[in-house]
């Protein structure tokens, strides 16, 4: 049952804590511009993660500039399509990305997704958190412990206060950073080695140039479908009459154009620093670039870029732990996990690029059947019609979506090829690099389809609304 919020009173205040969680968002607190989505995922993408996931790509891969380019462009053309569609769901629905999931999925079937969501958000905390650490190191020589603490207590405060000042932050820093990475970009660009071939001695040796770039493809695409589960949290408050068009156009422009951009400067970097881009410390990308106070000032837009990322993981990650059922305070839930990541932060700092890769093969690997599901499910089942208490109904324990979600994951299985699982099929067939991800995009999405329009079928003729159908 949903919860009543008519006593909230939260409106565009910035330094008053966000009183609501996972409730839905009654129209009486409404408010923003379409326009800041598009500075929100800007900031958040305008960092040094951005710039290693094209790193990754020569690395790791072996491709050269125009091969990881080709790879770059098609999986963030993808990846910016489905965040900028479920990011459209927060002004029609009032919740957050992964309570509109119970729709498909159920309330309990959609305690996996929502724990996954939120290891991931601690995950990312801490990826993003040694990025920044590592600048703050460099530029105010001090322990890697000490900048880590101070980086984790910035950026828990900030998620804290939850969505308005997020949304406020990403605002302010965004025009900075912006002007920092163009002077690196200027750097990369004029320096890049745009000739230097396909690399047989990286891990390529073992895809070759095909599988590289399709690998280089899932790479971007599973930098965007990190952000994916957490979309509708940041436009939920917008107004429902907010056009949709207006909605996915600010997000999927703002994702598309930042991250692809960044990740070019990562490439270039990576072709003029061959021996940095394959360190554990990303921060040697940067040593090379001249002049000095053009790398010190990258540190500190790294140090920025961590925070405007990272306040986003905390938040959306505590809102995951609402979703499963903790009995705790959003803000109490933001403090744990930063605390978290902060701790995995410290103990995977040491081996970054490696652990990077896993980490985003391993999230594409549940986020593909699930942004499949909830994209069917909304467009295709329910053309985004849902009545509130779908969402918040302890009896619809498990629905469809979860049985789609699964066996789409299975299925891509055997098709894995990262470091830590190789199946059977790149095994064979190294070339194709790792599809798993799109196998289980499209198996996922094809078998909801099939369920869920037995499903609406059966409840048109029985009389219940589709919405509450669907569960066991």
């Amino acid at each position: 049952m949903a919860i009543d919020n008519s006593s909230v009173r939260y409106g565009e205040e910035i330094a008053h804590i966000e009183p609501l969680g996972i409730e839905h968002v009654p129209e009486s607190e409404r408010h923003g511009k379409v326009w800041s989505v598009f500075a929100l995922w800007w900031g958040a993408n305008v960092e040094l993660a951005t710039i290693t996931t094209g790193v990754a790509a020569v690395s790791l891969f072996g491709l050269s500039f125009w091969e990881a380019a080709i790879g770059l462009i098609i999986g963030n053309v993808i990846g910016a399509l489905v965040i900028g569609l479920v990011s459209t769901y927060g002004p029609r629905l009032g919740v957050p990305q992964m309570v509109h999931s119970r729709g498909p999925f159920g309330f309990f079937g959609n305690f996996l997704p929502g724990i996954l969501n939120l290891i991931a958000g601690a995950l990312w905390f801490a990826v993003n958190t040694v990025l920044g650490s590592f600048a703050f190191t460099a530029l105010f020589h001090v322990s890697f412990l000490l900048a880590l603490i101070i980086m984790a207590i910035i950026q828990v405060i900030i998620a804290v206060f939850g969505y308005n000042m997020i949304h406020a932050v990403e605002r302010w820093m965004v025009g900075l950073l912006t002007v920092v990475f163009i002077g690196v970009s200027i750097f990369a660009f004029a320096h890049a080695h745009y000739s230097l071939p396909f690399n047989t001695h990286s891990l390529g040796k073992y895809t070759g140039i095909t599988g590289g770039i399709i690998e280089a493809v899932g790479l971007a695409w599973s930098y965007l479908l990190g952000w994916t589960a957490f979309g509708s949290d940041y436009t939920r408050y917008l107004s429902r009459t907010t056009r949709s068009t207006h909605v996915f156009g600010n997000v999927a422009a703002s994702s598309f154009i930042s991250c692809l951009w960044l990740e070019l400067v990562g490439v270039a970097l990576a072709t003029i620093f061959p021996v940095a881009a394959s360190g554990s410390n990303p921060m040697a990308l940067l040593a090379g670039i001249h002049p000095q106070w053009l790398v010190d000032l990258t540190l500190f837009a790294v140090m920025l870029g961590t925070i405007t990322a990272n306040v986003l993981n905390i938040y959306s990650a505590s809102l995951s732990t609402l979703v499963i059922n903790v009995p705790v305070k959003r803000w109490l839930a933001a403090l744990a996990v930063g605390t978290v990541g902060a701790i995995i932060a410290y103990i995977g700092h040491k081996t970054y690029y490696v652990d990077f890769e896993n980490f985003l093969f391993l999230l594409a690997y549940w986020l593909a059947p699930w942004a499949a599901v909830v994209l069917v499910d909304y467009f295709l089942i329910n053309n985004g019609d849902y009545p509130e208490s779908i969402f918040y109904n302890a009896r619809r324990i498990i629905g469809r979506g979860f049985w789609a979600w699964v066996i789409a994951i299975i299925v891509s299985i055997p098709f894995f090829n990262q470091s830590l699982y190789v199946g059977p099929i790149p095994s064979r067939w190294g070339h194709i690099g790792d599809i798993s991800y799109f196998v289980s995009f499209v198996v996922a999405g094809f078998l909801y389809w099939i369920i869920g329009r037995r499903q609406t079928v059966v409840s048109s003729e029985s009389g219940p609304s589709t919405a509450e159908s669907g569960s066991l």
